[in-house]
């Protein structure tokens, strides 16, 4: 079979072009909301917490983190909202037999939602909560009996190597940041593929589905501890066996690295397999 049926340049961009004319102003109100909500929240956590911000170091780090985790919460409700037409069987019926094959569909929806929309996402995050620490204004505050000027001046603009930094100003090891970094990769992923394994309220579907494996595994995980490791397990406190790999990783570092690494591969696989389902 011709490469061309799966993937044909001119047939995907004729397919972005029809994407973007008919979404265009549902992507730039989604970029502004972004922005917009970023700013606000940003801007009342901020406020709520610049005492600690300006006193303790750690607080810099530990208070931006949460930012951003509430901000990719909301990235993730977008990359999980992919195929919306799935939603609808009359809009699926004329998904499917809209002009283009399986592929370009799935690698549309993952330019649009992973390749082009988190990198802005990630712009708009820093402009948002740079422009929300700047609204910040000095106040005076009695602290200890003792009235003290809190100038937000004091506090560091938002940088994202904080995101990776404890809170003694030590910087992670590389196995943590791949860690983390491909971790949120894959889990977009997966929500990514939940839209087109759930028909309706997908994205709903798909966190639940998360939660309930991520359950399974490890009941699953204590009760092989208590069939190898009986004397040493006690309820849900299991015995992992761990072994040095290398002089930097343990078993079970380089299992969780290797996890977070792959699994985005098999997520994206179900993805494809699944709206080829849907086309047959």
């Amino acid at each position: 079979m011709p490469f061309s049926n799966y993937f044909n340049i001119k047939r995907f961009g004729r397919l972005f072009r029809q994407d973007l004319l008919i979404n265009k102003t549902k992507y730039g109100l989604t970029i502004l909301g972004l922005g917009l909500i970023t700013y606000i929240l940003g801007y009342m956590f901020l406020n709520s917490s610049k005492e600690s911000m300006i006193k303790h170091d750690y607080a810099v780090f530990q208070n931006y983190t949460i930012c951003f985790a509430f901000f990719m919460m909301y990235v993730g409700v977008i990359i999980g909202s992919a195929f919306p037409d799935l939603s609808d069987k009359i809009k699926t019926s004329h998904y499917l037999l809209t002009p283009g094959s399986t592929f370009e569909k799935v690698a549309l929806q993952f330019l649009i939602r992973i390749v082009l929309f988190v990198p802005i996402a990630l712009g708009v995050f820093w402009i948002g909560i740079c422009l929300a620490k700047a609204s910040l204004i000095p106040e005076i505050v009695n602290y200890n009996s003792v009235e003290q000027l809190m100038d937000p001046a004091l506090i560091p603009y938002f940088d994202y190597v904080f995101l990776i930094t404890q809170t003694n100003g030590k910087i992670w090891d590389t196995w943590q940041i791949l860690f983390v970094f491909f971790g949120l990769f894959s889990y977009g992923i997966y929500l990514f593929a939940g839209a087109t394994y759930f028909k309706r309220y997908a994205l709903v579907k798909t966190i639940i589905a998360s939660v309930v494996i991520l359950m399974a595994s490890i009941t699953f995980s204590v009760g092989l501890s208590h069939i190898f490791n009986p004397e040493e397990t006690h309820g849900f406190n299991t015995k992992l066996n761990e072994f040095v790999v290398t002089g930097h990783l343990t078993s079970i570092e380089l299992f969780m690295v290797s996890l977070s690494l792959f699994s985005w591969l098999f997520f994206l696989a179900i993805g494809y397999f699944k709206l080829k389902e849907k086309e047959v």
